[in-house]
C-alpha cells in the first residue's frame, strides 16, 4: 500500500546535504546530558538554510555529530532530536518508530482499547501525540516538522491499525510557538466524534473534539483503578476537577456509598452523568458544575465530611516564573480538602505540571496539612499510566505525580 514513496526522505535535503548547527563551546548543553532539545541560545550559526520542518544535524565544536532532528524556525526550541545519529528520515524510519511505540503499549497495557500510542519525546518522536479510543484515533502534531508530516502519519496509522476514524486535535496553544495555526477536524472516516469507549473499568461517554486532552485523560486510566482499591464499602467520596468522573465512577464500582463530582465545564458534567448511567451508578453520584476552589470553600464553611477526597486539578503553571503562584493555589485546595477529612480519611492528589517536582509538591501538601491540623501517612505514590513512558533525561516526560495519604491524627 505504500507504493513508490516508500523510501522518500522527509524533512528536506538528503543526508549528504543536510544543514547543521554547531553548539557553542564551553557551555553545558542539554543534549549532552541525554535531553532531545536544542534551544536557539545554544548555537550561533547554521551551515545551510533549513526551513521549518527540515532535517538538521547538531554537532559539537570538533564537528562530531551529536544527533539529528527536525528544525523549527520560529520556536525557541530550534531542534528536537529524532536520533543520536544522522539516519535518513524516510518513511521506513518513521514506520519503525510507530511500530516500536505500538509494541510497547501491547506489552504494557494488553487488551486495553483506550491508550496513548505515541507520547512525543517519551517515544523519541517529539512533536507527535497519538491516542487510541478503540477503533478511533486522535492525532496531535505540536511542532512544525511533525505538522509537515501529518499526511504521512495519517497514512501510516491507517496502514498499521485500520482505524474507522482519525481525528485531528491541533487546537493547542503550544503550536503558536511554532508559528502554526490551530486546527481541529476529522481527517479520515465519519464526521461524528461522540463515542462510548471503555477507559479503565467503566464505559465513558467521550467527544473526541472535547477540548480536554483528546477526549479523556488517558494518563489517569490506571490511577482510577489504583485509587478505587483504597475505597472502603460505604465511603463518601469527593472528586474535584472531575472531568468525566473517572475517580468518582471507579470509587462507586468499588463500593462507595456516594460520590460527588465537581467540575467547571458543563460538557464534562454532562459526560460524567451519561457515563454514570452506563455504569449503573447514576443514583449514587451527585454532580456540581462549579469552580472547585469556590465549591471547596463552601464545603469547608458547611463542615461537609468525606471519607476520600480526590484533587486532580489542571496544571496551575506553564512556566517556571509562575510556580510560586501555583504552589499557593495547590496549598489552598489541600488545606480545604484536608479539613473535610477526619482520622482514617484518605486524600488522593495530583499535579500534572512538569515545572512542579514531586518533592516541592509533597512539601506543599505537608504545609497544608499543618495548617489543617492533620497528620498524614503516605500510602502510595502514583504516576502516569505506562502508555506515557518516562525518559529520565527528559524531565518534561515525567509530568504527572500523585500521592495517596491517610489522615492518622486530626
Amino acid at each position: 500500500m505504500h507504493g513508490s514513496g516508500l523510501h522518500r526522505t522527509y524533512g528536506g535535503a538528503a543526508m549528504a546535504d543536510r544543514p547543521h548547527l554547531t553548539l557553542i563551546p564551553r557551555q553545558t548543553h542539554r543534549i549532552e546530558r541525554g535531553h532531545s532539545w536544542v534551544f536557539r541560545s545554544e548555537f550561533t550559526d547554521i551551515v545551510g538554510e533549513p526551513t521549518d520542518g527540515d532535517a538538521v544535524e547538531v554537532r559539537d565544536r570538533r564537528g562530531v555529530v551529536l544527533g539529528s532532528g527536525l528544525y523549527s524556525a520560529n520556536s525557541q526550541i530550534a531542534v528536537r532530536l529524532l536520533s543520536r545519529r544522522s539516519p535518513a528520515f524516510d518513511r521506513d524510519f518513521f514506520l519503525a518508530g510507530l511500530r516500536r511505540a505500538i509494541a510497547l503499549r501491547d506489552e504494557r497495557l494488553p487488551g486495553r482499547p483506550c491508550r496513548r500510542l505515541v507520547s512525543s519525546e517519551g517515544d523519541q518522536l517529539p512533536g507527535l501525540i497519538v491516542d487510541q479510543y478503540g477503533d478511533r484515533i486522535v492525532i496531535q502534531t505540536t511542532t512544525a516538522g511533525m505538522d509537515r508530516l501529518l499526511p504521512m502519519w495519517v497514512d501510516l496509522l491507517r496502514g498499521e491499525l485500520s482505524p474507522v476514524q482519525i481525528v485531528e486535535r491541533n487546537d493547542l496553544h503550544v503550536r503558536r510557538h511554532e508559528g502554526l495555526p490551530e486546527r481541529v477536524g476529522v481527517l479520515h472516516g465519519p464526521a461524528g466524534t461522540r463515542i462510548t469507549a471503555r477507559v479503565g473499568k467503566v464505559d465513558v461517554d467521550i467527544d473526541l473534539l472535547d477540548p480536554h486532552k483528546t477526549g479523556a485523560y488517558l494518563d489517569q486510566q490506571l490511577n482510577h483503578e489504583a485509587v478505587a482499591r483504597w475505597v472502603r464499602p460505604g465511603d463518601r467520596v469527593l472528586d474535584c476537577f472531575s472531568h468525566l468522573g473517572g475517580f468518582a465512577l471507579h470509587a462507586l464500582l468499588a463500593g462507595a456509598k456516594e460520590a460527588i463530582a465537581v467540575d467547571s465545564a458543563e460538557a464534562s458534567i454532562a459526560g460524567a452523568l451519561r457515563s454514570a448511567e452506563l455504569a449503573g451508578v447514576s443514583e449514587r453520584v451527585v454532580t456540581h458544575c462549579a469552580n472547585a476552589f469556590d465549591w471547596l470553600r463552601a464545603a469547608d464553611d458547611a463542615r461537609e465530611r468525606f471519607d476520600l477526597v480526590v484533587l486532580d486539578p489542571p496544571s496551575f503553571t506553564r512556566n517556571k516564573e509562575s510556580v510560586a503562584g501555583a504552589m499557593r493555589g495547590y496549598k489552598e485546595i489541600h488545606v480545604r480538602g484536608l479539613r473535610r477529612l477526619e482520622i482514617g480519611g484518605r486524600l488522593v492528589t495530583f499535579t500534572c505540571s512538569h515545572h512542579v517536582p514531586a518533592p516541592l509538591f509533597l512539601e506543599t501538601i505537608l504545609a497544608a496539612a499543618v495548617d489543617a491540623k492533620r497528620t498524614l501517612r503516605l500510602d502510595e505514590s502514583l504516576q502516569a499510566s505506562p502508555d506515557h513512558p518516562v525518559l529520565p533525561a527528559i524531565p518534561e516526560s515525567e509530568y504527572l505525580k500523585g500521592f495517596v495519604f491517610t489522615v492518622v491524627d486530626a
